[in-house]
């Protein structure tokens, strides 16, 4: 913790400081975010062939946009799915907080005229929540998505905890569709 910059934010007449993590029982450190995109350089370099899904948390627009830069240097087209998602990602870029390359986006009906290894669709559903985008897909209930044997998808988040189950639910459920799963337990992917 960086005590001498709290003392001047509290000169400047700040009171208090609220926040709250998912890890803080856990000893030790948490790795930076360029860590994270490092991680998803490798998984796409390793998965080159495959399409690529990665399921995050949609407030998390440093993430998007690591999952953004490592699609363009990969030349893939990004799809973003999810309600909250599309929501918070054209408000980041309409705001100037999130970097998008020109003709990087594509609508989700657009998926059809791109083969597996040219996209990657940023989607809500990390958590295992029942109406989300990845939820539906791994269900076989998304109108434009279903998901198989040449897919990745990558949770690209920690469990919250009580949601344990919901994640499971999801991750048994692509396992039976053939598709490979990624999670922060077994990659450096949050």
């Amino acid at each position: 913790i960086d005590l001498q910059k709290f003392a001047e934010l509290g000169k400047k007449g700040v009171l208090a400081l609220m926040c709250d993590s998912t890890n803080a029982e856990r000893p030790g450190f948490t790795q930076s975010e360029k860590t994270v995109g490092k991680t998803f350089d490798t998984l796409f370099e390793e998965h080159k062939s495959s399409r690529i899904f990665v399921a995050t948390f949609a407030s998390n627009v440093d993430r998007v946009q690591q999952i953004i830069n490592t699609a363009y240097k990969f030349g893939r087209k990004v799809v973003v799915e999810g309600r909250s998602m599309v929501n918070i990602i054209s408000t980041a870029a309409e705001l100037g907080y999130i970097n998008i390359p020109d003709n990087i986006m594509i609508d989700i009906e657009q998926i059809k005229n791109y083969p597996d290894d040219r996209t990657v669709i940023i989607t809500t559903g990390s958590q295992g929540e029942p109406m989300s985008a990845l939820y539906r897909m791994a269900f076989g209930e998304h109108n434009q998505v279903s998901l198989g044997s040449n897919d990745l998808v990558v949770l690209s988040s920690s469990a919250i905890p009580g949601n344990e189950k919901l994640i499971t639910k999801i991750i048994n459920e692509l396992f039976k569709r053939g598709t490979e799963v990624i999670t922060y337990s077994n990659y450096d992917v949050h």
